[in-house]
C-alpha cells in the first residue's frame, strides 16, 4: 500500500466526498497523521477511481479525433471535395495544432494545477466537435478540427504527469500502460461507436434530427459525452501533491532542452522511431474504412465494425502484453528489456500492415490488421511509458509533450495525406492499398533501426535512477 503517492489530508478540499472520506484524518494529532504513511483503502480507491476517469477522457478524445474516417464520403459530398481535401483535415489541420499547443500546454501541466488544465481541454474539445456538426463550409471544419486539437493537446501530458505524482516508479507500469491501452480502446472504438451511431442517424436518428444530415448527427453525439465525464473528473477527484522530485521548482524549457541534447543518442532514437511508426499507424487510421470500402467491397457501416472490433482487441492485448514483458525482462536483469520488445513489436507491425494491403480478400487483410494492431501498439505504448523511468520528474509532462509532438507532426501530419497523395499518381487512385503497403515497408527497416540502437544508452540512463 505504500506504493501509492497521495495528496496530505491537510491539503485536500473541505467539501464533497473528500470531506466525508478524510474526516476522522483531520482529528488525528499533526504528528501522528505525518508517521501514518501508509495510505487507507479511501485512498488507494481515489487513485483508481482518478485513473479510470483519465482513461474514459483518453477514449472519448480518440473517439472525437478519429470519427471523421468514416464520414469521408458523406463529408466530401458534403463540402464538394477530394480525397486530397479529406487527407488534409486528417493531417495537418490537426496535427500541426496539436503537436506544438501541446509543449506549452505541458509546461503549464508541470507547474501549475493539472485538474483545471484537464478540464478546460476537454470542454473546448468537446465544443469543437459539436459545433463540427454545424460546420456550413470546410473551412469552418477544419477550423473545429483544430480547436480539438487544442483541446486534446493538453491532456496525456497532464495525465502522465499526474499519474507519475499518485504512483512510485515502480508501481507506474500498470497504471500507465491502463492508460495507454485506453487510447487505443478509443482509437478502435471510434469505429465501433461512428459504425453504431452511423446506423442509428441513417434511420432512428432522423426522427430526433430531421433538419440535419448523418454526418452532422454523428459529431453531435460523440461530442457531448466527453463534457459529461469531464465534469465527473471535475468534481469526484483531486490534484496529486507532487512528490520527491517534483516539488523542486521546474525547470526552465532551456533545462528541458539541455536535457535532451544530453541524451540524443537515446532520445533522438525512440522520438524518431515512435514518429516513423506512427506514420503508418495514422495512415491506417484514417484510411482503413475506405480501403475496406472501395478495395474489398464492405460497406462504410461494416468496413468500421470489423475494423474496430478487431483493433480494440488486438490493440488492449497488445499494450498489456508488451508491458508486461518488458517489465519482466527488466526485473529479471535485462535492462534494456523494453527497447528490446519495442523494436520487435516495430519490425512485426510494419511488415503486417504492408500485408494487410496487398491481400486480395478482406478476411486476410482483416487478420494482418490485426496483427499490425497488436504490434505496433504495443510498440508506441511502451516508447511513451519509456520516459516514466528515464526523465526527471519535474519535466515529465515536458518530455511527454515533446515526444508527442514528434510523432503527431511526423506521423500524422504525414501519414493521412502521404496516402492521398500516392494513391493519387497511381493508375487507380481510387485503390488506396498500392500507397498503404509502399508506406509500410519503406518505414520498417528505419524505424526499427532507430529504436534497436538506443538499447544501451536506456540501460544507462535507468541504471542512474534520474526519475527520483
Amino acid at each position: 500500500m505504500a506504493d501509492y503517492r497521495f495528496p496530505k489530508e491537510t491539503e485536500l478540499p473541505r467539501n464533497g466526498l473528500s470531506a466525508q472520506a478524510d474526516a476522522t484524518s483531520h482529528n488525528e494529532p499533526p504528528l501522528r497523521r505525518k508517521l501514518n504513511s501508509a495510505p487507507r483503502p479511501a485512498q488507494v480507491w481515489r487513485a483508481w477511481w482518478t485513473v479510470g476517469l483519465l482513461s474514459s477522457l483518453y477514449i472519448i478524445s480518440y473517439i472525437d479525433r478519429i470519427i471523421p474516417s468514416l464520414l469521408v464520403g458523406p463529408l466530401k459530398a458534403a463540402f464538394n471535395v477530394g480525397d486530397a481535401h479529406i487527407g488534409l483535415l486528417f493531417g495537418a489541420a490537426f496535427a500541426v495544432f496539436y503537436g506544438f499547443l501541446g509543449l506549452p500546454a505541458a509546461r503549464l501541466a508541470d507547474r501549475g494545477n493539472r485538474k483545471k488544465l484537464i478540464l478546460a481541454g476537454v470542454a473546448i474539445w468537446s465544443l469543437c466537435t459539436i459545433g463540427s456538426g454545424l460546420a456550413g463550409t470546410f473551412i469552418a471544419l477544419v477550423l473545429l478540427r483544430m480547436g480539438v486539437a487544442i483541446g486534446e493537446a493538453v491532456l496525456s501530458p497532464a495525465a502522465y504527469s499526474m499519474i507519475g505524482s499518485m504512483f512510485t516508479p515502480e508501481r507506474r507500469f500498470l497504471p500507465s500502460a491502463i492508460y495507454a491501452a485506453s487510447g487505443n480502446v478509443g482509437t478502435y472504438g471510434a469505429y465501433i461507436a461512428g459504425a453504431s451511431v452511423l446506423g442509428w442517424a441513417a434511420s432512428d436518428g432522423s426522427v430526433f434530427f430531421d433538419r440535419f444530415s448523418v454526418w452532422q448527427v454523428v459529431f453531435f453525439c460523440v461530442g457531448v459525452p466527453g463534457l459529461l465525464i469531464g465534469i465527473l473528473f471535475f468534481a469526484t477527484t483531486f490534484e496529486p501533491v507532487r512528490d520527491g522530485d517534483e516539488t523542486t521548482e521546474a525547470s526552465g524549457l532551456s533545462q528541458v532542452t539541455r536535457f535532451f541534447f544530453q541524451h540524443t543518442h537515446l532520445f533522438g532514437g525512440l522520438f524518431l522511431g515512435a514518429s516513423l511508426i506512427t506514420i503508418v499507424i495514422f495512415a491506417f487510421g484514417a484510411w482503413v474504412p475506405e480501403y475496406l470500402h472501395r478495395s474489398q467491397g464492405w460497406s462504410v457501416e461494416q468496413a468500421g465494425l470489423s475494423y474496430g472490433i478487431t483493433g480494440l482487441c488486438c490493440s488492449v492485448i497488445g499494450t498489456l502484453a508488451f508491458s508486461s514483458l518488458a517489465e519482466s525482462l527488466t526485473r529479471n536483469g535485462i535492462r534494456d528489456g523494453l527497447v528490446l520488445v519495442a523494436s520487435a513489436g516495430a519490425a512485426l507491425g510494419c511488415a503486417a500492415a504492408g500485408l494487410a494491403a496487398i491481400q486480395t480478400n478482406g478476411i486476410g487483410a482483416l487478420i494482418c490488421l490485426g496483427v499490425m494492431v497488436f504490434c505496433l501498439t504495443g510498440c508506441s505504448n511502451l516508447i511513451v511509458i519509456s520516459n516514466q523511468f528515464t526523465v526527471p520528474a519535474r519535466f515529465r509532462a515536458t518530455a511527454i509533450a515533446i515526444m508527442f509532438m514528434c510523432t503527431i507532426l511526423i506521423g500524422l501530419g504525414l501519414g493521412p495525406p502521404l496516402v492521398a497523395w500516392l494513391s493519387s499518381i497511381s493508375a487507380n487512385p481510387a485503390d488506396l492499398g498500392p500507397a498503404l503497403a509502399i508506406i509500410s515497408f519503406a518505414v520498417l527497416v528505419p524505424a526499427t533501426a532507430l529504436i534497436y540502437v538506443t538499447r544501451k544508452h536506456y540501460a544507462t540512463q535507468l541504471e542512474r535512477g534520474v526519475v527520483d
